[in-house]
């Protein structure tokens, strides 16, 4: 009996590790890929960006509400609804033709995901009980996390060189259909609970926060005055202002006002979304500072992430171990510092520039950084709330770095275009004065990245004032 049911719980895990990897996937799949569709669809690249944020603020911006629809309609089922989206919407993106129709379909992949996210959790805790069983599932399914960004950088390379940009959302069917086909019939469904589901709450907020992208996006084309932008940023900021009345007002809120009052909680989730200000920009521009200018292939370009992911898994091992020790406030200040370090390195690329010399230092100390905020930001974020509280903070918590990736992002390619004087808009193949003109951009850009991280310091510094992440802080801590 002990063997039937161990080959369950792993054909259970199997599922669900799929599901969870396939959503990791796309969002590093995709970087590599970004010249060679630009070359093929003519994207201009002050629109580039929005292969990439139409994904994270979809995903991030619904991310609660996919978690609050699993609670309330069968966690199973709404993984195989996300699931059926994202596949449809993978096979939509592989197809399309034209700029739009490829950033619809990743926004509805973003919407999928946010789908599944939550479902795949909630299912494994249901699936093991909780002690050695439920730990050891939970850190196989932590190590498929960490590895899909990886694994989806080197996959997007080989993909993108030997069969084409198109091939890096079709690899996404079969898997999606395997997750669909075994679902029913390995995972239990859980129970539905009987609660309004505040859907105004959050399609109001990602209105907002997309027109606010927008809005970053405009001042980089038509001028931080200009009509155009101040269109899209009045009615961001009035989006949400009404998000933030309705949250206050309504009996069942997405989410409830009263967290942000846990000072503690609020700096680990400013650090977190200064994390994806960091990290998303980063990869964005530095994939296209290695293919465009020093000449990398999809493929190369794919494993020159590698060093900073290893650098990732063997930080973060090790920053587990020791947190308890020297506390979450240390240890994301260092993780600020990291980014600090590591954004001010890359600044340093020119057209003639090494990846040995400057980009490798400056993505492993950007890599240590990351490391920092993805274990002590968890713990700090969930440290002495209680227990009603822990999904809500936990859920707020992953939302962070996909908004701060969409957020930063707009700002920074904004930046990178003033900087360049427009040459990050003309299509690949550029001239040696161009080129020098596109790297002018991205070291405005990087240098213009230590604002988010001067951000992310002093919310750490000011606001998290317990060191031992095992302290019950009182809830104004």
């Amino acid at each position: 009996m002990a063997t039937i049911r161990s080959s369950v719980c792993n054909s259970v895990l199997f599922v669900l590790c799929a599901a969870q990897l396939t959503i990791l996937l796309d969002t590093s799949i995709v970087h590599v890929a970004l010249p060679a569709i630009q070359a093929d669809i003519h994207i201009p690249t002050h629109q580039l960006q929005w292969v990439v944020t139409a994904y994270a603020l979809s995903f991030g911006g619904f991310l609660l509400l996919g978690g609050r629809m699993g609670d309330l309609f069968g966690r199973r089922r709404m993984l195989m609804a996300g699931m059926a989206l994202f596949t449809a919407a993978s096979a939509a993106g592989g197809l399309a033709s034209g700029t739009g129709l490829l950033i619809a379909a990743r926004a509805l992949q973003g919407l999928g995901a946010a789908m599944i996210a939550p479902a795949v959790l909630s299912l494994l805790a249901m699936a093991f009980p909780e002690g050695e069983e439920r730990n050891r599932a939970l850190g196989v399914l932590g190590t498929v996390s960490a590895a899909g960004f990886t694994v989806g950088l080197i996959l997007g390379g080989i993909l993108t060189g030997a069969f084409g940009w198109r091939w890096i959302f079709y690899v996404n069917i079969p898997i999606g259909i395997l997750v669909i086909a075994l679902a029913p019939r390995l995972l239990r469904e859980s129970e539905r609970l009987r609660q309004p589901v505040d859907v105004p709450g959050s399609v109001v907020a990602t209105a907002g926060l997309t027109l606010l992208v927008y809005a970053c996006s405009a001042a980089g084309t038509s001028g931080l005055f200009s009509v155009r932008t101040w269109s899209f940023f009045l009615p961001a900021l009035f989006l949400l202002l009404v998000f933030l009345f309705i949250e206050s007002r309504i009996g069942n809120p997405l989410i409830p006002l009263e967290i942000f009052r846990n000072r503690t909680f609020v700096g680990a989730w400013m650090a977190g979304g200064v994390f994806g200000s960091v990290m998303g920009p980063t990869i964005f521009m530095l994939t296209l500072y290695l293919q465009n200018v020093l000449g990398f292939g999809p493929l190369a370009t794919g494993f020159a992430f590698l060093p900073q992911e290893i650098t990732v898994l063997v930080a973060a091992n090790l920053i587990g171990r020791y947190v308890s020790r020297v506390g979450v406030k240390a240890v994301l200040s260092g993780g600020m510092l990291g980014f600090g370090a590591g954004v001010l390195m890359l600044a340093r690329i020119s057209t003639e520039g090494s990846y040995w010399s400057v980009v490798l230092p400056g993505m492993m100390l950007i890599g240590f950084g990351v490391s920092c905020v993805i274990v002590a930001g968890a713990i700090a974020a969930t440290a002495g709330m209680a227990p009603q509280e822990q999904g809500l903070a936990s859920g707020l918590w992953n939302t962070a770095p996909q908004i701060g990736a969409a957020l930063g992002l707009a700002v920074l390619v904004t930046v990178a275009n003033a900087f360049s004087d427009g040459a990050l808009r003309h299509e690949p193949g550029l001239s040696t004065p161009v080129s020098a003109a596109g790297v002018t951009g991205f070291k405005a850009a990087f240098f213009a990245s230590i604002g988010f991280v001067a951000v992310g310091l002093w919310s750490v510094l000011a606001l998290i004032r317990k060191t031992n992440p095992f302290e019950k802080p009182d809830h104004n801590d």
